[in-house]
């Protein structure tokens, strides 16, 4: 046996009246308003229209009571939390963290992220394997005669141009300064600043 929507809401809550409203009966299709004049409500019994504004009155009441029982119980707990300490940012955070574990556990992110640690790893492998074939290139190419040849040459360059500065400093009288004056320009030395003046 089934029971329907309002069936198990009267079991939940049994202290309903049994004037609750029950949208799972509510009319299919082709519903009208009064006010579309489709419907023509002059010649409804007085009786009746009289029994619908009071009823329409009555729910309207109870639904003004429960927006302030609501707003009453918001209040009661946002109390409660400032008294726990539980601030909107630690909820916040909470609810982050909450919906990041949610979205972790979905089937869709575990293969997405099975995928991602899968192409991570063979992109490490295959880079590794670059820079070992680069390794090795470079070995050879470093123990290559023309490379060896070319080395020989810098080096040999390198030790005459050092010679030749060590060999004309050596021989050289005057200091750099003396040869800068000799040659016309004004040598770049550092300013003197006189001790009496302060620096600001």
């Amino acid at each position: 046996m089934e029971i329907s929507p309002g069936e198990e809401k009267q079991m939940a809550y049994p202290d309903l009246s049994e004037e609750f409203y029950d949208t799972s009966k509510e009319i299919k299709g082709d519903a009208t308003t009064p006010d579309s004049g489709i419907h023509d409500f002059s010649n409804m019994d007085p009786n009746q229209r009289t029994l619908l504004e009071q009823d329409l009155a009555k729910t309207e009441e109870e639904i003004t009571t429960l927006r302030h029982v609501l707003a009453a119980k918001i209040r009661k707990a946002q109390e409660l939390k400032q008294m726990l300490g539980i601030s909107v940012w630690k909820e916040f955070k909470d609810d982050i963290g909450q919906n990041i574990k949610n979205i972790q556990e979905t089937p869709v992110y575990q293969r997405t992220s099975h995928t991602l640690k899968a192409a991570g790893e063979k992109s490490t492998i295959a880079l590794g394997n670059f820079g070992a074939s680069m390794t090795k290139k470079l070995g050879e190419v470093k123990n290559s005669q023309t490379f060896r040849s070319f080395e020989e040459k810098v080096g040999t360059a390198y030790e005459n141009v050092k010679s030749k500065l060590s060999n004309s400093r050596s021989s050289s009288t005057h200091s750099f300064i003396e040869t800068a004056r000799s040659s016309g320009t004004t040598p770049v030395t550092s300013p003197v600043i006189p001790e009496e003046k302060p620096l600001l």
